[in-house]
């Protein structure tokens, strides 16, 4: 199923879509059930529905079949007349993937090897469908990272890479905003200290780091959606097509079969030192590539879009995922 949380006459909702493209409210469908078949109680939201697990699953997916063979059986939604908001609103976090492209190698000059390196974005960078990402100016260079989200449906800890994909819900698309001018306001260089080779000594050393407060997590820098699409109808999340769009713009043409981890070691080793929760998003990692041969990955440099001062929408896709779009407001 392509699920959706949105807005429309007045109150949120959460559903499904139907195979004429409309939009059907969660709730109205289950309470069609027949007696036998019905649910209590009524999932709150989406979060609620992943909470549940499959038992709740099963009798939504009863409902979209019985829905979808019963014209008028109950109020349809529009797609072009809603609000999106992202599927799932509020997440304990969101898990990012850096670097996790092997297109990306040319540019590492160190990186580890056996396991992924990631940071959090919170649920206020959330934005939906449709909505604006915000900018200023100050920002400076802001640019799009087109990402497959994967939506975790149970609490996965210390997990095999088997058991990790069983703890999969769903899928979305994730734009993970980044703004390279507020990254190179937050860097610093550093001495480090640690214990030298001779007991009692001390080695001093130089580093750089950053810190991705601003440049990752600002409001609206985690646009998501429009839809989760459960986890039944991508058999392979290695077999995906990535685009993203600047205006009429091809920037960026990808494969989920480049990432460097692939979403079952990527949640294994993230549930080593980090507990997922229901609901919990991780994003895979950019996608890149452009104009030059839109089926190929390439390095990013010309083609990387800047977002700052764009008139426009820029659009990420995903096959099978559908598109995400949102204009750019400048504030």
């Amino acid at each position: 199923m392509k699920l959706a949380s949105f807005h429309a006459q007045g109150s949120d909702h959460f559903g499904f879509q139907l195979p004429s493209g409309e939009l059907v409210d969660a709730h109205d469908a289950l309470r069609a059930l027949s007696d036998a078949d019905r649910v209590a109680p009524l999932p709150e939201d989406m979060h609620a529905l992943i909470r549940a697990g499959a038992p709740l699953l099963a009798a939504l997916q009863l409902a979209h079949a019985r829905v979808a063979e019963s014209a008028g059986a109950v109020p349809v939604y529009k797609p072009d007349e809603v609000a999106w908001h992202p599927p799932v609103r509020t997440p304990s976090k969101i898990v990012c993937l850096a670097l996790n492209n092997r297109a990306l190698d040319a540019v590492k000059i160190r990186a580890p090897t056996d396991h992924p390196a990631f940071f959090l974005k919170p649920s206020t960078a959330l934005t939906g469908h449709l909505s604006p990402i915000r900018l200023r100016r100050s920002f400076g260079l802001t640019h799009p990272e087109p990402e497959l989200g994967v939506v975790v449906g149970r609490t996965l800890k210390d997990v095999s890479a088997q058991d990790a994909m069983a703890g999969v819900f769903g899928y979305t698309i994730v734009n993970d905003v980044t703004s390279v001018g507020m990254r190179e306001e937050d860097s610093f260089s550093v001495r480090y200290f640690k214990p030298g080779e001779t007991p009692g000594t001390v080695t001093v050393g130089e580093a750089h780091t950053t810190y991705p407060g601003r440049y990752k997590a600002s409001d609206t820098f985690a646009p998501m959606g429009p839809w989760l699409v459960t986890r039944d109808e991508i058999p392979d999340p290695a077999a995906l097509h990535i685009t993203c769009m600047l205006g009429t713009k091809l920037v960026a043409s990808d494969h989920t079969r480049n990432y460097v981890w692939d979403v079952a070691r990527a949640l294994m080793h993230i549930s080593r030192t980090m507990t997922l929760l229901p609901g919990d998003i991780v994003s895979m990692g950019t996608a890149v590539g452009g104009e030059q041969d839109p089926d190929a990955p390439q390095v990013p440099g010309v083609t990387r879009a800047d977002l700052t001062g764009f008139e426009g929408i820029v659009s990420v896709t995903i096959s099978s995922l559908g598109t995400l779009s949102n204009p750019i407001q400048m504030i």
